[in-house]
């Protein structure tokens, strides 16, 4: 019989500089919801008794669990997962724990870095919205938690891509607000 041990997305995953900081977060539970045709009532309703809502489109639930739209009826569902088995011949559900890593991002410059990164303008993936959009050539969501904190959520396989996207802008936007004092000269390339 195989023994199988939980291995992290990436080896190193953080990144701290003066007003922003970039985490990649553990292993969590994750699972996709899908209710059935003429279920989505009985299963929205198995999910109020855990206090947990389904999200409309560019929304999402943070308490008990965060719960994001991945497309028209579905959800997924991450962190402490409710009972699903109850729902379970009323819903498509599939385990998505290994599929996904998250970064959490937290600071005062983590807009400017977004910024850079994300085609939408600050105000689409402000707290309580998730947008499914690209950084770089890797599909992921931008979810707003609180005011100077976000999750980004992606393919496990694109962790090291994204996250080299990440510490890049991250070193661009400390480079041009750490080190800038007034009257010097910048010069702009691009």
């Amino acid at each position: 019989m195989f023994k199988l041990s939980e291995v992290a997305a990436l080896d190193v995953g953080d990144i701290h500089l003066p007003g922003l900081s970039c985490t990649l977060l553990p292993n969590m539970s994750r699972s996709s919801l899908a209710p059935l045709r003429g279920e989505h009532d009985n299963v929205e309703s198995h999910l109020k008794g855990f206090g947990l809502t389904l999200p409309g489109p560019t929304e999402l639930t943070e308490t008990p669990c965060i719960v994001l739209p991945l497309g028209q009826g579905q959800w997924l569902l991450q962190g402490e997962l409710p009972d699903l088995a109850p729902v379970a011949e009323k819903a498509a559900l599939t385990d998505q724990s290994d599929a996904w890593c998250s970064f959490e991002l937290e600071g005062s410059k983590v807009p400017s870095m977004l910024e850079r990164l994300v085609p939408t303008p600050p105000v689409t993936y402000s707290a309580g919205r998730a947008v499914r959009t690209q950084i770089e050539h890797i599909g992921c969501w931008v979810l707003g938690l609180s005011n100077n904190k976000w999750q980004l959520v992606a393919p496990r396989s694109s962790a090291e891509s994204l996250f080299v996207s990440l510490k890049n802008a991250a070193e661009a936007v400390d480079a041009l607000t750490s080190n800038y004092k007034k009257g010097d000269r910048v010069l702009i390339f691009g």
